[in-house]
């Protein structure tokens, strides 16, 4: 399929913004940035066993006492110092909403 040169330098031009639009929104869906933790924060992750996904439906951190809910599958735990997490995740400490 023949290309021309025109075509070629428009969409050479839109890459770079195209890039861009789809960093962000990956960036929107994450809850926080694992390597911005502090080494206390990620001590304290591995200590506890947390995981971003849990592999048990009825357990993970959105059903958990300890969190509280912020935006659309993110949150903060106590157990975590109020620290964000994903509502997917599951660390040792889950303990059931009453």
């Amino acid at each position: 399929m023949p290309t021309s040169r025109r075509s070629f330098l428009a969409v050479a031009a839109l890459t770079p913004f195209a890039l861009g639009a789809a960093g962000r929104a990956g960036a929107a869906e994450a809850c926080y940035d694992p390597a911005a933790l502090s080494l206390s924060q990620k001590n304290l992750r591995r200590s506890l066993s947390y995981v971003e996904a849990s592999a048990d439906p009825k357990r993970h951190c959105g059903l958990c006492a300890f969190y509280t809910a912020t935006s659309a599958g993110c949150g903060s735990c106590k157990m975590m110092s109020d620290n964000p997490v994903n509502s997917g995740g599951l660390c040792d400490s889950f303990a059931p909403k009453g």
